[in-house]
Formats: C-alpha cells, structure tokens, sequence
C-alpha cells in the first residue's frame, strides 16, 4: 500500500471555525467604518448653514432663512391676491414744472406732438413749463403723451380741422364743415381717447373749418363741458375760435406768433425776443413751435434760459390768458 496523510479532523474544524472568525471580524469593520461615514455625513448636514442646527456654527443663517421665508410668503400671497407672480416695480412720483404766471410771462404751445419721437429728448432737457398739443391717432400719440407728463409738463389735444382745398384733410377724426353738434361731440370724444392727460384743446390746420363760427361753437361747447380750456392757434387769418370761446364765456387764449415758420436759429432767436416784447408790454404772451422741426427745441431751450435771465417768467397756457 502506497503512504497517505492522515489529516486530523479537530485541526480542520479549528481552522474553519477560526476562517469564520476572521470573516466576521472583517465584516464587522466594515460595518463600524460605513456607520462611521452615515454619522460623518448626518452631522454634516445637521451642522450645515441650511440644517437645523446650523445656527450654532453659522448664527445669521437661520435669520437670513427665516427673512427669506418670510419675503416668498408675502410674494406667493400677493401673487395670488393679484394673479401675478412677481410685484411691478413701483412707479416714480409725477413732479410737474413750476409755472409762474407773474408778469411778464410767456407760454409756449409746442404743436404737432404724437407724429414721431424724433426731438423727444431735447425736449425732455428743458425744464420749463411747456405745454405739448398733441394729435390723436398718431403713431407716437400714446407714447409721447404718457411720457411727456409723466416728465412733468402738460398735454393738450391738438385737433385735426377741415382745411382749404385742396388739401382738405388734415388728419384722421377730423372736424369738417357742416357737422351738426353730436357729430362734433362724438367725434371729438373718440380723438379724446386716444390721448392721454388732456387738459385743453387748439386746433391743427383748419383754415376752412377754423373759419366756420357754427362749427367753432360745437367745439368750444364740447370743451367747456368736459372742462378744458381752449386756445385759439390763429392759423387762418378769419379765425372764429377767440370768438366762439368768447360767447361761452371762456378766457381769451389767442397764438401772438409762431416761433419756428422759419426753421434757422436765428429767426427762432428773433421770434422768441418779440413774444418776450409781447410780454413785457402786455403782462402775458403765447407762442407756438412745433415739436419735429430739427432746430426748434434746442433754440427754445437755449431762449428760454436766456429770457428768465433777463427777467421773463414762464408758465403753462392753461395758467395764464391775454
């Protein structure tokens, strides 16, 4: 018979009871370094500045979170008492332009407003009391309107008026000869609410419809009783507006000059020292330019600031009468 060992079978279970041993051993260390890290990572985040207990280590987090709590609270309940999800920005307070009536005083219309925004921030520059006749029905209406006082001046509604043939038309809602009263009325209400602000009225072109008393009164009667003044541009030479107003009781408002017919600074410069002659012989004086000629509003400011050095006071036409 060939040699074999003979292995004890004690020895062999010792040795696989101690292999058992060694394995639980082990995995009871893994177990010990996994809960170790669980532990690691739960204080972590207890201790953070966003946990609870961050404000142990990070005082002002919990404060900082508690503000800002409170602020999304008061956003979702205002967005849903609004329907809006964010407030809009508050709006800045309407500061108007000091108008000084005290003689001698000019007051400056500025016609034509609502064409273009073209000039709008050289007139934005001046601070004086000027007040902008604005069309209705324009592409820039609305806009210049709004933006014009909120900038603190005043708005009128410059009022398109059947002209001489052959160019007749003088703009969309227009007033034409032969209107009756509610046509006049009606038509009127409609341009009325496409400006904004409106305070007064004058009229655009016109020269046949200006010319008309009938149709004059019909306007100056819809003004008078929605409570705005009227001023009589003079822009025919048989203009019935002064005395339609007159009729009804209104105060005279009557244009003295157009300042820019000419558009060359030194005309304007020239017009502008006659309507101060106007207003130093007379106590008050009005004067219209116009707002898309290139060299007005610079010339005007340029004036203004020159004149009020020289003693001339300004103010709104509404403010004054002659």
């Amino acid at each position: 018979m060939g040699d074999f060992e003979i292995r004890d079978p004690i020895t062999a279970i010792e040795r696989r009871l101690r292999r058992e041993r060694l394995r639980k051993k082990r995995r009871r260390r893994a177990l010990s370094v996994f809960g170790v890290l669980i532990l690691l990572i739960l204080a972590a985040f207890l201790f953070s500045p966003i946990g609870p207990f961050g404000y142990f280590l990070f005082p002002g987090s919990k404060a900082a979170s508690d503000q800002e709590a409170t602020e999304n609270q008061a956003k979702a309940v205002a967005g849903a008492e609004t329907g809006k999800v964010t407030e809009p920005p508050p709006k800045t307070e309407r500061v108007e332009k000091e108008s000084d009536p005290t003689a001698p005083t000019i007051a400056i219309v500025v016609d034509d407003t609502g064409l273009s925004t073209e000039n709008l921030n050289q007139w934005l520059a001046i601070d004086a009391p000027i007040t902008f006749s604005t069309l209705p029905y324009c592409a820039a209406t609305s806009e210049l309107a709004e933006g014009l006082y909120q900038a603190g001046f005043r708005i009128m509604m410059h009022i398109p008026t059947e002209n001489n043939p052959p160019n007749s038309f003088s703009g969309k809602g227009q007033l034409a000869v032969g209107m009756d009263r509610a046509t006049v009325f009606s038509t009127l209400d409609a341009d009325l609410a496409t400006v904004p602000h409106v305070v007064g009225i004058n009229n655009h072109q016109g020269g046949r419809g200006c010319n008309d008393l009938q149709l004059m009164t019909y306007e100056c009667q819809w003004a008078q009783e929605r409570g705005l003044f009227v001023v009589d541009s003079d822009s025919s030479t048989s203009s019935k507006v002064t005395k339609a107003a007159a009729s009804l009781g209104m105060p005279r408002r009557l244009n003295q000059l157009f300042i820019d017919h000419d558009n060359n600074p030194d005309y304007i410069r020239k017009i502008m020292r006659q309507v101060a002659d106007i207003a130093r012989r007379n106590g008050t004086a009005i004067g219209i330019c116009h707002f898309h000629r290139p060299n007005t509003p610079r010339i005007v400011g340029e004036m203004i600031q020159t004149l009020e050095g020289e003693g001339i006071h300004f103010a709104f036409v509404q403010d004054i009468h002659n």
